[in-house]
């Protein structure tokens, strides 16, 4: 028998002295020593609140305050919520057996005691309450690691500080919203200035979700961030991603991968160049007229085939357009019939989001809104969009 059961603390209560000593001398042969004694309901609350013990052994019929009251008054103090205790009785009728459930004993042994049941029992509650007491504690470890690692996620972000200068740097606005499924999620974005006409801009996503997924986005944002592409002035998308590719693919495990779109945004030429790794289409809006064009996403994820190759595109991007980005789960969730939203229907949420905007309304806030209204949550993916419209 483990030591730290044999030394935890067991209160006693019954007011048989002959009884107590009984189950006393039981649990001793079986190596139990940090006993303790109540001979009534009163002393019993009086001494457990002092104790805390690990377990309580409860004679039921006992005078002043009986054995289930005494139950009662132990469940409704929160420290005691868990603590097993077991009842010890004659009355042995099913419906009193279920009084002392109803109660809140853990379980029942019947008098006169039996030596092998009460060994059997009091050992399996308290090695099951060990086990429970370390879960507990694993949960609270774990849960304060995730809410970290969430921190140092969302530390990816673009900062709010950073939005700003470039939003009035190059006459932009910027709105984004991302929402992870779980603790940790898969998805993240980044936009940065190359030169006083031209921003980079990129969304990503990974295969998988939780912890798996989270550390890919680590180990990818840390390419981005070695690469130093604002000083980079000559290369293309296509040259970043094709970069960025090899150097997954010496790092992801087999069938890990992501999803990815960059770009260069020019205000001076109005255009928009980018390279996609099976990204989802980026919607092209233009607020005024309502026309609204999807782009090509077309390209190999990466971390998949070491020397894959990326195309470069080039779309015009004028005032009063608009540049959506988004993850995945904004047309594979399904509405409330179960049907997935999918690519048209997409695209049809984007044109009513348009028509009905008002002038001082953010088009990514009401999309985001009707989309809330059409699909059942929690989502199943991460979500992130973000837009850009020229001012």
């Amino acid at each position: 028998m483990p030591t730290d059961i044999l030394g935890r603390k067991i209160l006693i209560v019954d007011d048989d002295e002959l009884h107590c000593q009984l189950i006393a001398i039981i649990l001793t042969q079986d190596g139990y020593k940090n006993l303790h004694f109540a001979r009534d309901g009163r002393e019993a609350l009086t001494m457990a609140t002092g104790l805390k013990p690990d377990m309580i052994i409860l004679d039921i019929l006992m005078p002043n305050i009986d054995g289930l009251e005494v139950c009662r008054q132990l469940r409704a103090m929160r420290q005691f919520k868990n603590t097993p205790i077991i009842a010890h009785t004659i009355k042995h009728s099913p419906d009193d057996r279920a009084e002392i459930f109803d109660a809140g004993a853990t379980d029942i042994f019947p008098k006169p005691v039996s030596e092998r049941e009460v060994q059997k029992r009091v050992t399996m509650h308290l090695k099951y309450n060990r086990m429970m007491k370390g879960l507990k504690k694993y949960h609270q470890r774990l849960t304060h690691d995730l809410e970290i690692a969430h921190s140092m996620q969302d530390a990816l972000l673009p900062e709010l500080s950073q939005l700003e200068q470039i939003m009035e740097s190059h006459g932009v606005d910027i709105d984004y919203q991302y929402e992870s499924s779980q603790e940790l999620g898969g998805d993240f974005w980044g936009i940065d200035t190359l030169d006083p006409d031209r921003l980079y801009i990129y969304i990503a996503d990974f295969s998988g979700h939780g912890v798996a997924a989270s550390l890919n986005t680590f180990r990818l944002h840390s390419l981005i961030s070695n690469y130093n592409i604002p000083n980079a002035q000559n290369a293309t998308p296509a040259d970043y991603l094709e970069k960025l590719n090899r150097d997954l693919f010496n790092l992801l495990p087999v069938e890990q991968y992501a999803t990815m779109l960059c770009g260069f945004i020019d205000v001076r030429q109005d255009t928009f160049t980018y390279a996609a790794a099976a990204s989802t289409a980026p919607v092209k809006l233009n607020i005024v007229t309502g026309e609204v064009t999807t782009l090509n996403p077309v390209g190999f994820p990466l971390g998949m085939i070491a020397e894959a190759t990326y195309e470069n595109h080039t779309v015009s991007f004028k005032k009063d357009e608009l540049l959506l980005f988004y993850s995945d789960v904004l047309t594979e969730s399904r509405d409330q019939q179960g049907r997935m939203i999918g690519d048209d229907n997409f695209v049809k949420m984007c044109h009513q989001t348009n028509a009905h905007l008002c002038e001082d309304q953010s088009f990514l806030s009401r999309l985001l809104k009707s989309f809330d209204m059409l699909v059942v949550r929690p989502l199943l993916d991460d979500l992130t969009a973000v837009t850009v419209k020229r001012l």
